[in-house]
């Protein structure tokens, strides 16, 4: 009897080998041989789901990202604060120690588009973006605020400290992480 294969676990399964191979290797490293070796699979198994690397290394991307827009989603639905609700939302932007690898490979990935000239927008900035204008609308950030410097500020904030503790420069627990956004976001909340 012929072997049942779940073809969404498969890609999935290719898309995070993908991860392994971008954080230790490097997008120079991610060839198709290689993600194919990370996932115990045959170079012809990985092909049949992703025709190109370009098409493999898209997919893997749109998984992060789609795994984190969920994760802040799931905020989104809590019954707490406003304030609360949005400092959870951002947290989820600065990876534990268990996520990682999704930020090494979105910051190749990131770097990957933008030797190419291919990023077209930012999507952590526009989440940003859309949160607070959300709070905007409903009056709950301060009006003597300057709007869109505050999201550039915010998001300055979100992706330094996400960056340094990558690259290891600051030693910071996630309660001091979660303080310093938290004094931010008292800053511009009424």
């Amino acid at each position: 009897m012929p072997k049942i294969v779940n073809h969404e676990e498969r890609k999935a399964l290719i898309a995070k080998a993908t991860w392994n191979v971008i954080a230790r290797d490097g997008l120079g490293g991610a060839s198709v041989r290689s993600i194919a070796k990370e996932a115990n699979l045959s170079l012809g198994a990985v092909r049949h789901y992703f025709n190109t690397q370009e098409e493999l290394l898209e997919f893997a991307m749109q998984l992060v990202e789609e795994q984190a827009t969920e994760r802040i989603m799931e905020h989104a639905k809590q019954q707490l604060p406003p304030k609360e609700v949005t400092l959870n939302m951002l947290m989820e932007l600065i990876p534990p120690e268990d996520r990682v690898v999704e930020m090494q490979v979105w910051l190749e990935y990131i770097s990957y588009k933008l030797r190419k000239k291919e990023l077209k927008e930012d999507s952590v900035h526009q989440g940003i973006n859309l949160i607070m204008n959300k709070l905007n609308d409903a009056g709950l950030l301060k009006v003597d605020i300057n709007l869109e410097e505050e999201i550039i500020h915010l998001h300055a904030l979100i992706d330094g400290i996400a960056l340094h503790l990558l690259m290891g420069f600051i030693t910071i627990g996630r309660d001091r992480i979660r303080a310093l956004i938290e004094r931010e976001l008292d800053r511009i909340f009424i």
